[in-house]
């Protein structure tokens, strides 16, 4: 959902994110979630039963482990929600193609127009067409 996100929101709003709260966005929840599941391997390879509301002493480093790792977790939401708002609110103007995709919705302005396209567009281009010296996508206009 964040990859979905990140990659539609200039599209969306016409802005781009910045992208510096974005690369702290997915350290913070790389980390937080290798905290958060990672310590659950040993622990259940030492026994400890699954759903139980309180273990042995023994596991009680690992559950702390992993408790941090799902606090992390959730804590990395807050730089999410404030690069999404801040950007929206006074980000810098997005380019109509800012990830150099051949599909076409990226042909038209971002945010897109009401009608996309005045006429209906035929892709003459290769599909995955991706790194060719010609353009990325070449459109004409259908004939009837």
């Amino acid at each position: 959902m964040y990859a979905a996100i990140y990659h539609w929101f200039p599209k969306m709003t016409g802005k781009m994110y910045y992208e510096g709260l974005g690369k702290l966005h997915f350290w913070l929840t790389f980390l937080g979630t290798t905290l958060n599941f990672l310590p659950m391997h040993p622990v259940g390879l030492m026994g400890m039963p699954r759903r139980v509301a309180s273990y042995d002493p023994e596991f009680a480093f690992w559950n702390v482990l992993a408790s941090i790792g799902a606090f992390l977790l959730g804590m990395s939401t807050l730089p999410f929600l404030l690069n999404i708002i801040s950007s929206w609110i006074s980000g810098k103007p997005a380019p109509d193609n800012p990830w150099r995709a051949i599909g076409l919705e990226w042909l038209v302005a971002s945010p897109p127009p009401v009608e996309n396209f005045e006429e209906i567009p035929v892709v003459v281009a290769e599909p995955y067409g991706y790194g060719k010296s010609e353009p990325l996508v070449a459109i004409a206009p259908e004939h009837n």
